[in-house]
Protein backbone atom coordinates (compact mmCIF):
# COMPACT_ATOMS: atom_id res chain seq x y z
CA UNK A 1 0.00 0.00 0.00
CA UNK A 2 1.76 3.17 -0.90
CA UNK A 3 0.72 6.81 0.62
CA UNK A 4 1.30 9.69 -1.11
CA UNK A 5 1.95 13.30 0.60
CA UNK A 6 -1.26 14.50 -1.17
CA UNK A 7 -4.08 13.36 -3.31
CA UNK A 8 -6.17 15.70 -4.65
CA UNK A 9 -9.50 14.80 -4.15
CA UNK A 10 -11.82 15.88 -7.51
CA UNK A 11 -14.04 13.26 -8.82
CA UNK A 12 -15.85 12.50 -11.61
CA UNK A 13 -18.53 15.34 -10.72
CA UNK A 14 -16.51 17.60 -9.59
CA UNK A 15 -14.03 17.67 -12.99
CA UNK A 16 -16.77 18.06 -15.17
CA UNK A 17 -18.38 21.37 -13.22
CA UNK A 18 -15.09 23.12 -13.52
CA UNK A 19 -14.47 22.44 -17.09
CA UNK A 20 -18.44 23.26 -17.43
CA UNK A 21 -17.56 26.64 -15.75
CA UNK A 22 -14.30 27.36 -17.23
CA UNK A 23 -15.46 27.28 -20.70
CA UNK A 24 -18.07 29.46 -19.15
CA UNK A 25 -15.73 31.72 -18.35
CA UNK A 26 -13.69 31.50 -21.91
CA UNK A 27 -16.73 32.28 -23.30
CA UNK A 28 -17.33 35.15 -21.09
CA UNK A 29 -14.57 37.58 -22.77
CA UNK A 30 -13.29 38.04 -18.77
CA UNK A 31 -10.74 36.29 -17.72
CA UNK A 32 -9.72 38.09 -14.34
CA UNK A 33 -11.88 40.09 -11.58
CA UNK A 34 -14.85 39.58 -13.21
CA UNK A 35 -18.67 37.76 -11.87
CA UNK A 36 -16.79 34.43 -11.03
CA UNK A 37 -14.41 36.46 -8.60
CA UNK A 38 -17.25 38.38 -6.79
CA UNK A 39 -19.22 35.19 -6.15
CA UNK A 40 -16.20 33.48 -4.53
CA UNK A 41 -15.46 36.55 -2.55
CA UNK A 42 -19.37 36.66 -1.36
CA UNK A 43 -19.38 32.96 -0.89
CA UNK A 44 -15.84 32.77 1.31
CA UNK A 45 -17.66 35.78 3.80
CA UNK A 46 -20.98 34.46 4.32
CA UNK A 47 -18.55 31.03 4.82
CA UNK A 48 -16.43 32.97 7.19
CA UNK A 49 -19.06 34.83 8.99
CA UNK A 50 -17.49 38.31 7.84
CA UNK A 51 -18.45 41.01 5.85
CA UNK A 52 -16.31 41.06 3.51
CA UNK A 53 -13.70 39.11 1.61
CA UNK A 54 -11.57 39.95 -0.77
CA UNK A 55 -9.61 37.72 -3.73
CA UNK A 56 -5.62 38.14 -3.98
CA UNK A 57 -3.07 36.22 -5.94
CA UNK A 58 -1.60 34.30 -3.21
CA UNK A 59 -1.91 33.83 0.30
CA UNK A 60 1.59 36.02 1.01
CA UNK A 61 0.02 39.09 -0.86
CA UNK A 62 -2.95 38.90 1.04
CA UNK A 63 -1.18 39.37 4.79
CA UNK A 64 1.07 42.31 2.80
CA UNK A 65 -1.88 43.70 1.82
CA UNK A 66 -3.91 43.62 4.99
CA UNK A 67 -0.80 45.22 6.52
CA UNK A 68 -0.20 48.12 4.17
CA UNK A 69 -3.62 49.07 4.52
CA UNK A 70 -3.33 49.53 8.06
CA UNK A 71 -0.31 50.85 7.93
CA UNK A 72 2.85 49.21 9.55
CA UNK A 73 5.29 51.15 8.16
CA UNK A 74 8.51 52.16 10.25
CA UNK A 75 7.02 50.25 13.09
CA UNK A 76 7.59 46.49 14.57
CA UNK A 77 4.88 43.65 14.31
CA UNK A 78 5.07 40.61 16.50
CA UNK A 79 4.82 37.24 14.95
CA UNK A 80 5.27 33.60 16.01
CA UNK A 81 8.85 32.08 14.98
CA UNK A 82 7.45 29.16 14.54
CA UNK A 83 5.59 29.68 11.30
CA UNK A 84 6.22 29.87 7.52
CA UNK A 85 8.79 32.21 6.27
CA UNK A 86 5.61 34.08 4.26
CA UNK A 87 4.69 35.62 6.99
CA UNK A 88 7.56 37.73 8.83
CA UNK A 89 8.19 38.69 5.18
CA UNK A 90 4.87 40.15 4.52
CA UNK A 91 5.57 42.48 7.72
CA UNK A 92 9.17 43.19 6.21
CA UNK A 93 7.58 43.91 2.46
CA UNK A 94 4.90 46.29 3.99
CA UNK A 95 7.65 48.00 5.45
CA UNK A 96 7.83 46.73 8.99
CA UNK A 97 9.92 45.24 11.13
CA UNK A 98 9.05 41.99 12.74
CA UNK A 99 9.76 40.73 16.37
CA UNK A 100 9.45 36.98 16.85
CA UNK A 101 7.39 35.72 19.58
CA UNK A 102 8.16 32.00 21.12
CA UNK A 103 4.98 29.73 21.36
CA UNK A 104 2.98 27.22 23.82
CA UNK A 105 5.14 23.90 23.66
CA UNK A 106 1.93 21.63 24.22
CA UNK A 107 0.43 22.97 21.30
CA UNK A 108 2.70 25.22 19.07
CA UNK A 109 0.70 28.31 18.85
CA UNK A 110 2.20 31.68 19.87
CA UNK A 111 2.65 32.38 23.59
CA UNK A 112 0.60 35.15 25.21
CA UNK A 113 3.05 35.84 28.01
CA UNK A 114 5.83 36.25 25.00
CA UNK A 115 4.01 39.00 23.27
CA UNK A 116 3.42 40.86 26.27
CA UNK A 117 7.07 40.48 27.26
CA UNK A 118 7.99 41.54 23.67
CA UNK A 119 5.76 44.73 23.26
CA UNK A 120 7.72 47.68 22.59
CA UNK A 121 6.84 51.78 22.21
CA UNK A 122 6.84 50.95 18.14
CA UNK A 123 4.85 48.15 18.66
CA UNK A 124 1.69 48.18 16.16
CA UNK A 125 -0.33 45.05 15.96
CA UNK A 126 0.56 40.85 16.11
CA UNK A 127 -0.21 38.37 13.88
CA UNK A 128 -1.55 35.08 15.56
CA UNK A 129 -1.00 31.82 13.22
CA UNK A 130 -3.88 29.04 13.18
CA UNK A 131 -0.72 26.14 12.80
CA UNK A 132 -2.25 22.89 11.63
CA UNK A 133 -5.59 24.37 11.58
CA UNK A 134 -6.03 25.01 15.36
CA UNK A 135 -7.27 28.00 16.88
CA UNK A 136 -5.66 28.55 19.88
CA UNK A 137 -7.25 27.86 23.00
CA UNK A 138 -5.84 31.49 24.32
CA UNK A 139 -7.00 33.75 21.64
CA UNK A 140 -9.23 35.58 23.90
CA UNK A 141 -6.27 36.70 25.88
CA UNK A 142 -4.48 37.47 23.02
CA UNK A 143 -7.35 39.83 22.00
CA UNK A 144 -7.78 41.25 25.06
CA UNK A 145 -3.63 42.05 25.11
CA UNK A 146 -4.11 43.91 21.89
CA UNK A 147 -7.31 45.72 23.19
CA UNK A 148 -5.43 46.93 26.01
CA UNK A 149 -2.28 47.93 24.60
CA UNK A 150 -3.99 49.56 21.80
CA UNK A 151 -2.94 47.13 18.69
CA UNK A 152 -4.46 45.22 16.07
CA UNK A 153 -4.76 41.48 15.50
CA UNK A 154 -4.51 39.64 11.89
CA UNK A 155 -5.12 36.14 12.21
CA UNK A 156 -2.79 34.33 9.50
CA UNK A 157 -5.40 31.36 8.38
CA UNK A 158 -3.68 29.78 5.64
CA UNK A 159 -4.40 26.61 7.25
CA UNK A 160 -7.50 27.09 9.39
CA UNK A 161 -10.33 27.42 6.59
CA UNK A 162 -13.76 26.15 8.65
CA UNK A 163 -11.33 26.28 11.68
CA UNK A 164 -13.60 27.55 14.70
CA UNK A 165 -13.33 28.36 18.70
CA UNK A 166 -16.23 28.34 20.78
CA UNK A 167 -18.36 28.25 17.08
CA UNK A 168 -16.64 31.50 15.74
CA UNK A 169 -14.97 30.82 12.40
CA UNK A 170 -11.24 31.47 11.43
CA UNK A 171 -10.92 34.84 9.56
CA UNK A 172 -13.70 36.61 11.67
CA UNK A 173 -11.55 36.97 15.01
CA UNK A 174 -9.75 39.69 14.86
CA UNK A 175 -9.29 42.67 12.72
CA UNK A 176 -8.90 41.23 9.16
CA UNK A 177 -7.78 37.74 8.25
CA UNK A 178 -5.77 35.77 5.85
CA UNK A 179 -6.03 32.50 3.62
CA UNK A 180 -4.26 30.95 1.25
CA UNK A 181 -5.35 28.25 -1.45
CA UNK A 182 -1.98 26.59 -2.42
CA UNK A 183 -2.91 22.90 -3.34
CA UNK A 184 -1.98 21.72 -0.02
CA UNK A 185 -4.18 23.55 1.65
CA UNK A 186 -7.57 22.56 3.32
CA UNK A 187 -9.48 24.52 0.25
CA UNK A 188 -7.79 25.07 -2.81
CA UNK A 189 -7.63 26.83 -6.49
CA UNK A 190 -4.18 26.19 -7.64
CA UNK A 191 -2.59 29.71 -5.99
CA UNK A 192 -5.10 32.30 -4.65
CA UNK A 193 -5.74 34.16 -1.42
CA UNK A 194 -8.44 35.61 0.75
CA UNK A 195 -8.37 38.70 2.92
CA UNK A 196 -11.37 38.41 5.31
CA UNK A 197 -12.35 41.93 7.40
CA UNK A 198 -15.60 43.60 8.82
CA UNK A 199 -13.57 46.15 8.43
CA UNK A 200 -14.36 49.18 5.63
CA UNK A 201 -11.52 50.79 5.90
CA UNK A 202 -9.40 47.69 5.16
CA UNK A 203 -11.74 46.89 2.58
CA UNK A 204 -11.63 49.98 0.43
CA UNK A 205 -7.81 49.78 0.80
CA UNK A 206 -6.85 46.26 -0.15
CA UNK A 207 -9.28 46.63 -3.44
CA UNK A 208 -6.79 50.08 -4.12
CA UNK A 209 -4.04 48.16 -3.47
CA UNK A 210 -4.60 45.11 -5.17
CA UNK A 211 -5.09 46.77 -8.68
CA UNK A 212 -1.46 48.73 -9.02
CA UNK A 213 -3.07 51.30 -6.05
CA UNK A 214 -5.71 52.62 -8.57
CA UNK A 215 -8.57 54.36 -7.20
CA UNK A 216 -11.01 52.78 -9.46
CA UNK A 217 -9.83 50.14 -11.77
CA UNK A 218 -11.55 51.31 -14.93
CA UNK A 219 -8.78 54.48 -14.86
CA UNK A 220 -5.30 54.72 -14.59
CA UNK A 221 -5.60 56.97 -11.80
CA UNK A 222 -3.18 55.81 -9.62
CA UNK A 223 -3.84 56.95 -5.50
CA UNK A 224 -1.34 54.16 -3.86
CA UNK A 225 1.61 52.35 -4.43
CA UNK A 226 0.03 48.80 -5.15
CA UNK A 227 0.41 46.09 -7.39
CA UNK A 228 -0.57 43.14 -9.45
CA UNK A 229 -2.10 41.23 -6.67
CA UNK A 230 -5.62 40.34 -8.90
CA UNK A 231 -7.39 37.02 -8.44
CA UNK A 232 -7.73 35.56 -11.75
CA UNK A 233 -11.81 34.00 -12.90
CA UNK A 234 -10.20 30.42 -13.37
CA UNK A 235 -8.76 30.45 -10.08
CA UNK A 236 -12.24 31.82 -8.55
CA UNK A 237 -14.11 28.75 -10.76
CA UNK A 238 -11.51 26.22 -8.63
CA UNK A 239 -12.68 28.38 -5.48
CA UNK A 240 -16.36 28.15 -5.97
CA UNK A 241 -16.19 24.57 -6.54
CA UNK A 242 -14.50 24.00 -3.14
CA UNK A 243 -17.22 26.48 -1.53
CA UNK A 244 -19.87 23.98 -2.60
CA UNK A 245 -18.41 20.57 -0.89
CA UNK A 246 -16.37 23.11 1.77
CA UNK A 247 -18.69 21.00 4.97
CA UNK A 248 -17.63 17.82 3.31
CA UNK A 249 -14.12 18.56 2.89
CA UNK A 250 -14.01 19.15 6.56
CA UNK A 251 -15.99 16.76 8.01
CA UNK A 252 -13.96 14.46 6.37
CA UNK A 253 -10.35 15.91 7.51
CA UNK A 254 -11.86 15.54 10.50
CA UNK A 255 -13.23 11.88 10.64
CA UNK A 256 -9.16 10.97 9.58
CA UNK A 257 -8.05 12.79 12.60
CA UNK A 258 -10.54 11.20 14.68
CA UNK A 259 -9.57 8.02 13.64
CA UNK A 260 -6.05 8.58 13.81
CA UNK A 261 -6.38 9.58 17.45
CA UNK A 262 -8.55 6.76 18.38
CA UNK A 263 -5.61 4.24 16.68
CA UNK A 264 -2.68 6.34 18.44
CA UNK A 265 -3.89 7.12 21.91
CA UNK A 266 -2.23 4.70 23.75
CA UNK A 267 1.37 4.51 21.38
CA UNK A 268 4.63 3.94 23.85
CA UNK A 269 7.07 6.92 21.71
CA UNK A 270 4.31 9.37 20.62
CA UNK A 271 2.22 12.11 22.17
CA UNK A 272 -1.09 13.30 20.52
CA UNK A 273 -1.48 16.94 20.43
CA UNK A 274 -4.42 17.28 22.75
CA UNK A 275 -7.23 20.15 21.56
CA UNK A 276 -9.80 21.53 23.80
CA UNK A 277 -13.54 21.04 23.05
CA UNK A 278 -14.40 24.21 22.30
CA UNK A 279 -11.81 24.32 19.38
CA UNK A 280 -12.83 22.34 15.93
CA UNK A 281 -9.97 22.21 13.83
CA UNK A 282 -9.94 22.12 10.08
CA UNK A 283 -6.57 19.51 10.81
CA UNK A 284 -4.62 20.96 7.29
CA UNK A 285 -1.62 18.69 9.29
CA UNK A 286 -2.75 15.77 11.81
CA UNK A 287 0.22 16.76 14.31
CA UNK A 288 1.97 14.35 17.06
CA UNK A 289 5.15 14.76 19.19
CA UNK A 290 7.81 12.43 19.37
CA UNK A 291 9.52 11.00 22.78
CA UNK A 292 12.08 9.41 24.04
CA UNK A 293 14.86 10.32 21.13
CA UNK A 294 13.16 9.03 18.43
CA UNK A 295 15.02 10.69 15.36
CA UNK A 296 12.28 12.18 13.18
CA UNK A 297 14.60 11.86 10.39
CA UNK A 298 15.05 7.79 10.76
CA UNK A 299 11.55 7.64 11.33
CA UNK A 300 10.60 9.05 7.89
CA UNK A 301 13.02 7.26 5.98
CA UNK A 302 11.83 4.05 7.23
CA UNK A 303 8.27 4.75 6.73
CA UNK A 304 9.10 5.17 3.01
CA UNK A 305 11.80 2.59 2.54
CA UNK A 306 9.93 -0.09 4.50
CA UNK A 307 6.02 0.35 4.24
CA UNK A 308 6.26 3.40 1.44
CA UNK A 309 3.96 6.09 3.04
CA UNK A 310 5.45 9.26 2.48
CA UNK A 311 5.36 11.74 5.34
CA UNK A 312 4.50 15.08 4.97
CA UNK A 313 6.48 18.41 6.20
CA UNK A 314 6.43 19.55 9.29
CA UNK A 315 4.64 23.36 10.73
CA UNK A 316 7.68 24.00 10.72
CA UNK A 317 10.91 22.10 11.13
CA UNK A 318 13.27 25.12 10.77
CA UNK A 319 12.13 27.97 13.07
CA UNK A 320 11.96 31.82 11.53
CA UNK A 321 14.16 33.52 13.80
CA UNK A 322 16.99 30.75 12.61
CA UNK A 323 16.83 31.51 8.82
CA UNK A 324 19.61 33.08 7.47
CA UNK A 325 18.18 35.78 5.44
CA UNK A 326 17.98 38.03 8.74
CA UNK A 327 21.96 37.83 9.25
CA UNK A 328 22.22 38.76 6.03
CA UNK A 329 19.34 41.69 6.51
CA UNK A 330 19.91 43.22 10.02
CA UNK A 331 17.54 45.29 11.90
CA UNK A 332 14.37 43.48 9.34
CA UNK A 333 13.56 41.24 12.34
CA UNK A 334 14.53 42.88 15.70
CA UNK A 335 15.34 40.01 18.09
CA UNK A 336 16.34 37.12 16.24
CA UNK A 337 19.62 36.67 18.93
CA UNK A 338 16.46 36.04 21.74
CA UNK A 339 15.74 32.45 23.21
CA UNK A 340 13.29 30.48 21.66
CA UNK A 341 13.23 27.27 23.68
CA UNK A 342 9.36 25.90 23.03
CA UNK A 343 9.70 27.06 19.15
CA UNK A 344 12.79 25.21 19.14
CA UNK A 345 11.77 22.28 21.14
CA UNK A 346 8.41 21.61 18.67
CA UNK A 347 10.43 22.51 15.36
CA UNK A 348 12.84 19.44 16.45
CA UNK A 349 10.04 17.00 18.18
CA UNK A 350 6.99 16.79 16.56
CA UNK A 351 5.83 15.15 13.16
CA UNK A 352 2.62 15.10 10.46
CA UNK A 353 0.84 12.11 9.01
CA UNK A 354 -0.89 12.08 5.96
CA UNK A 355 -4.23 13.83 5.86
CA UNK A 356 -6.27 14.81 3.07
CA UNK A 357 -9.88 13.71 1.61
CA UNK A 358 -9.67 10.36 -0.36
CA UNK A 359 -7.56 8.64 2.29
CA UNK A 360 -9.66 5.99 3.61
CA UNK A 361 -9.80 4.29 7.22
CA UNK A 362 -7.75 1.39 5.70
CA UNK A 363 -5.04 3.69 4.78
CA UNK A 364 -5.10 5.26 7.94
CA UNK A 365 -5.11 2.00 9.59
CA UNK A 366 -2.08 1.04 8.23
CA UNK A 367 0.14 4.66 8.68
CA UNK A 368 -1.04 4.22 12.45
CA UNK A 369 0.22 0.37 12.48
CA UNK A 370 3.70 1.37 10.54
CA UNK A 371 3.96 4.36 12.74
CA UNK A 372 3.59 1.74 15.62
CA UNK A 373 6.34 -0.57 14.31
CA UNK A 374 8.54 1.95 13.27
CA UNK A 375 8.92 3.66 16.44
CA UNK A 376 9.03 0.78 18.29
CA UNK A 377 11.88 -0.54 16.07
CA UNK A 378 13.59 3.05 16.73
CA UNK A 379 13.02 2.99 20.34
CA UNK A 380 14.86 -0.95 20.35
CA UNK A 381 17.54 0.42 18.71
CA UNK A 382 17.77 3.25 20.47
CA UNK A 383 18.12 1.31 23.77
CA UNK A 384 20.13 -1.55 22.05
CA UNK A 385 22.51 1.15 21.44
CA UNK A 386 22.85 2.63 24.78
CA UNK A 387 23.54 -0.70 26.61
CA UNK A 388 26.17 -0.89 24.00
CA UNK A 389 28.03 2.25 25.08
CA UNK A 390 27.59 1.45 28.68
CA UNK A 391 29.32 -1.70 28.40
CA UNK A 392 31.64 -0.39 26.33
CA UNK A 393 32.73 2.47 29.17
CA UNK A 394 32.47 -0.28 31.56
CA UNK A 395 35.09 -2.49 29.82
CA UNK A 396 37.13 0.67 29.67
CA UNK A 397 37.21 1.39 33.42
Amino acid sequence: MKIPILRLAYDEEDIRYIKGEIEKVLRSNYLTMSGRVREFESRFAAYCGTGYAIGTNTGTSSIEIILRAIGVEDSTVIVPSNTYMATPLAVIKAGGRVIFADCRRENLQIDPQDIEMKIRPDTKGVIVVHIGGIITPLFGRIKEICRKKGLFLIEDAAHAHGASIDGKKAGSLGQAGSFSFYPTKVMTTAEGGMITTDDEEILKKARILREHGKGDPAYNIHVEIGDNWRFSELHAVLGIQQMMKADRILNERREIARLYTALLRDMEGVRLLEVPSNIEPSYYKYIAFLEGGIDRGELKEMMRSEYDIFMPGEVYSDACHSQPVFKKYPGKAMNTEDVFPNTDFVCARHICLPLYPGLSANEVEYVAVSLRKCVGKLAGNRKARGLRLRRGAHLEK
